[in-house]
């Protein structure tokens, strides 16, 4: 059977990747060809660049289940090394595209590269269609009054803390995947124990630091939450970001389990309370705050 293809990193499969994506799907079911997308296990930036600073919005393996959840019958997902990357674009179409797929179209991106030196792209696969027998597919860029739908602008978003925008620009709550683990207990001791999120992915991104309005998911069942980024540094010295969630639903024992967090709303910055009274006044006015405006942003 010929295939469909696109490729790419797809890092938060933001509504314009879900554009691409969802056009190959539907024309593979027009044209009975099977759809596969490409992907990378490491981001680019993190192996050739060393960029150290760099953040991931999704790690790999939820990606993946995204995208399958899209309706896709393949992927092919590449370990991205170094050795990868100084492979001639020519040399990945043949290798990894037209051997191994025998794509009937190939679907790309207004950003699309691929190859040593990003020479793989739109006009280059246009090139070599009719040798190859494939035919391209280009999905212009997706917009809004702001400009272009990109991973980059959405990482802006979350570091400034403006999360209804880049919710709205992924098409889904910007989610953290994790395991909860044993904190100091503070906030327990408070009257407001938390969750301590440990990230699957420490690479992926933490937003801006702040108090924010959440949805927990543990196995089937979701729940109301208000989560804490930063350093919390009314009641801690250490000057650690972690990311703790308050559950007033849940009192049972979390240690170990998974979690994924939704992060809703944006609702205040992170502040140094000058007394402990102080510190429980505030996250009291914020609970009442977040579980008015819960079903608002749920």
């Amino acid at each position: 059977m010929k295939s469909i293809v696109s490729m790419g990193n797809f890092d938060g499969l933001h509504l314009g990747h879900r554009k691409l994506i969802q056009t190959m799907v539907e024309l593979a079911r027009e044209q009975s060809l099977k759809s596969v997308v490409i992907t990378f296990k490491q981001h680019p930036a993190l192996v050739l660049n060393g960029a150290h600073n760099f953040r991931l919005l999704i790690p790999c393996e939820h990606k993946i289940r995204m995208i399958k959840e899209m309706g896709v019958d393949e992927i092919v997902c590449l370990p991205f090394t170094k050795e990868l990357s100084q492979l001639s674009a020519l040399d990945f179409l043949q290798s990894y595209v037209v051997d191994e797929l025998d794509p009937g179209v190939i679907v790309v991106g207004y950003d699309s590269h691929f190859g040593h030196g990003r020479e793989g792209n739109y006009q280059f696969l246009q090139e070599h269609a009719a040798s190859f027998g494939y035919r391209c597919l280009y999905i212009p860029a997706l917009e809004d009054e702001e400009g272009i739908i990109s991973s980059s602008r959405i990482r802006a978003l979350l570091l400034e803390g403006r999360i209804d925008e880049a919710n709205r620009l992924l098409g889904s709550p910007y989610s953290m995947y994790g395991e909860v683990v044993k904190g100091k207990g503070l906030g327990k001791g408070l009257g407001f124990p938390t969750a301590n999120l440990a990230l699957d992915e420490p690479r992926q991104l933490i937003p801006r630091a702040g108090v924010y309005i959440s949805k927990v998911f543990l196995g089937e069942d979701v729940f109301f939450g208000l989560t804490n980024i930063g350093t919390a540094p009314s009641v801690k010295q250490d000057r650690k970001t972690t990311v703790e969630t308050h559950m007033p639903e849940y009192n049972a024992d979390l240690y170990g389990a998974r979690m994924k967090l939704e992060l809703l709303h944006f609702m205040r910055p992170e502040l140094c309370f000058a007394s402990r009274a102080e510190l429980i006044k505030a996250m009291q006015a914020d609970l009442a705050q977040a579980k008015a405006l819960f079903e608002e942003y749920a």
